[in-house]
């Protein structure tokens, strides 16, 4: 792939606008990634952003097309787009430390893959013979190890590739039978939520040896997990539903769950939790009221990101879409804006100072499941760039 191409200067602005609500909530300054009254016509639902504040989006645009855009908020280029080998970009693309981007992608011949570009040179991580469906979209860590999930023969698996050694780290073939979502940190132990064979739902963390622990599952508190978030210390962030009714976003940290926020004040419901090292929280949430935004606690205002109805690029907001890769370590946040003006948007949000600390409930944890792999390393079979 050649070089990255610079296709906008200076596309990014700074809206100067901080919103300082009452109490101790912090102000943010946004700014704007790209709209739709500039070079796009169409956004990926699903930015990410890097500690070094660098954003990852996927869009089309009257420039080169469907393709896949980085932008540190002055100047955007184009990762990679339909020009060339690919038909069809995954939603969300991610980034790493040193501006790796991992993507999953159609071919414009028949099949799609797993692919990461750096420094202009695109390497495919795993390709199938199949359009679409084969493959889950990637995370990728500060090590450039990229995780995936696929179908293969019997059930599907999550992979884990580094420095190009592809491992099939667990698979339906044993206890899960299938798995939701999964997340990596810089150990390169990953966080998954999946089924049993039981019937049973869990969230459990597993390390590149095949080690697997038991997070939350429904045999305790809750009848429902969504899939999780985890940072390098270790902390799982996941929302959950309870048995005794309500939901909520949770942590978990040495056998410990945390309460970071739930239903039973302002709050109706949950989307995409995420944390970062510092062990900020952050969340889209809805309210009872009707009103949506993103939140980094209990207190929808004192906690509160950006919201529906609040100003934004001259306009207001009336619709959040955020990804669990939207927050850095600098408790920056990214996310796609639907404005009353009709336009569409990235921005990101820049805090003038750290978020209010929020004081969790945190309970221990009961009733996990027992799996015939915890604590024991899973058989694992070495690939390369596995074909499906």
């Amino acid at each position: 792939m050649a070089a990255i191409k610079q296709f906008l200067a200076a596309t990014a602005i700074s809206v100067s606008m901080s919103l300082l609500a009452i109490g101790e909530a912090t102000a943010f300054t946004f700014t704007k990634i790209g709209d739709t009254k500039d070079a796009f016509t169409t956004f990926g639902f699903n930015p990410t952003i890097n500690n070094d504040a660098t954003v990852v989006f996927s869009a089309n645009s009257d420039a080169v097309g469907s393709g896949i855009f980085i932008s540190n908020g002055e100047t955007t280029s184009t990762v990679t787009d339909t020009n060339g080998q690919f038909s069809l970009f995954g939603e969300r693309p991610v980034i790493n430390d040193q501006g790796t981007v991992a993507f999953f992608a159609n071919l414009d011949t028949i099949g799609s893959g797993i692919f990461t570009v750096s420094n202009g040179v695109t390497t495919t991580i795993a390709e199938s013979s199949q359009p679409r469906g084969a493959f889950g979209l990637p995370v990728i860590n500060n090590k450039s190890a990229v995780a995936f999930s696929s179908q293969v023969e019997n059930g599907s698996a999550i992979f884990l590739s580094i420095d190009g050694s592809t491992t099939s780290i667990v698979d339906t073939n044993g206890s899960f039978s299938d798995f939701d979502g999964y997340a990596i940190n810089d150990a390169n132990t990953l966080a998954f939520s999946a089924r049993l064979d039981t019937g049973e739902r869990g969230i459990f963390t597993i390390t590149s040896d095949g080690v697997t622990v038991p997070i939350a599952d429904t045999t305790g508190k809750f009848s429902f997990v969504f899939p999780p978030a985890i940072n390098n210390p270790g902390t799982v962030a996941f929302k959950g539903v309870l048995k005794e009714g309500g939901e909520g976003i949770f942590t978990v940290n040495n056998g410990t769950i945390t309460t970071i926020a739930d239903n039973s004040n302002a709050f109706s419901f949950f989307e995409n939790p995420t944390i970062n090292d510092v062990g900020t929280v952050a969340f889209k949430g809805v309210l009872k009221d009707g009103g949506l935004g993103i939140y980094t606690g209990p207190d929808p205002v004192a906690d509160k990101v950006i919201a529906a109805g609040d100003p934004l690029s001259g306009s207001t907001v009336t619709n959040i879409y955020f990804s669990n890769k939207g927050l850095n370590n600098n408790n920056q946040i990214v996310f796609y804006a639907i404005l009353a003006d009709g336009t569409g948007g990235i921005f990101r949000a820049d805090p003038e100072s750290d978020p209010p600390t929020c004081i969790p409930e945190a309970t221990p944890i009961v009733g996990l499941l027992t799996v015939g792999v915890v604590g024991t390393t899973l058989g694992v079979v070495k690939r390369k760039s596995p074909v499906i």
